[in-house]
């Protein structure tokens, strides 16, 4: 791996352990969602692996702000989603609208990095 790459395990980690961290969250704050284990083993399972590659991993700085990016994702599109099949709990325009912005900032990173990175 290069110097400047982003790492793709870093950031489908990352996302995941967002995804099931609003799970865990939602289950037991949101009324309408029924209790479920598989969000827990998600959480300890993506933790547990995103721990062994980031000490694989350790200096890979181009891959910490794409990584939380993604993790920010996760949380919030898990709240769209939720938004979604409970309507009357409230809108989910915000959800929807920080997803998208992060996503396409993600995207602009991945396609064109940073210039001041290269040597």
């Amino acid at each position: 791996m290069s110097k400047n790459s982003i790492s793709v395990k870093w950031l489908f980690y990352t996302f995941l352990i967002g995804l099931s961290l609003n799970a865990c969250l939602s289950i037991f704050t949101i009324a309408p969602v029924e209790f479920s284990v598989f969000p827990f083993f998600t959480l300890f399972f993506a933790i547990n692996h995103f721990y062994g590659f980031y000490i694989k991993e350790a200096n890979n700085e181009a891959s910490i702000k794409p990584a939380w990016a993604t993790f920010f994702m996760g949380i919030f599109s898990y709240s769209a989603f939720t938004g979604a099949l409970y309507p009357h709990l409230g809108s989910n325009f915000i959800s929807i609208t920080i997803t998208l912005i992060l996503g396409i900032w993600l995207m602009y990173k991945w396609m064109f990095g940073d210039n001041h990175y290269s040597a």
